[in-house]
């Protein structure tokens, strides 16, 4: 039966709204759940109360955590990304 066993995914997308890699990141994202489910969030580093990313990743965005851990950040490759929330899931 599929997700029996199988880690429940939340990713997060650390992101802005003047970020063209963020918006193809997302694109992506929607890809690879076709293919391995999972829950999203984005936090949007530039808002007050999210000091602590902005601080962390104003260069990087987008960056992506699964499950509150770092998972990648800049481009979204959909076979690579598949294949690390696959190997999370059986962890």
């Amino acid at each position: 039966m599929a997700g029996r066993g199988a880690s429940r995914l939340m990713l997060t997308v650390f992101t802005h709204n003047r970020c063209q890699l963020c918006v193809d990141a997302k694109e992506a994202l929607q890809h690879v759940r076709k293919q391995v489910p999972f829950e999203i969030t984005e936090v949007d580093i530039k808002k007050p109360g999210n000091e602590k990313w902005f601080d962390e990743y104003k260069y990087d965005v987008p960056v992506i955590h699964a499950n509150d851990e770092f998972l990648l950040w800049h481009r979204v490759n959909i076979d690579d990304t598949v294949q690390k929330l696959l190997a999370i899931q059986k962890s």
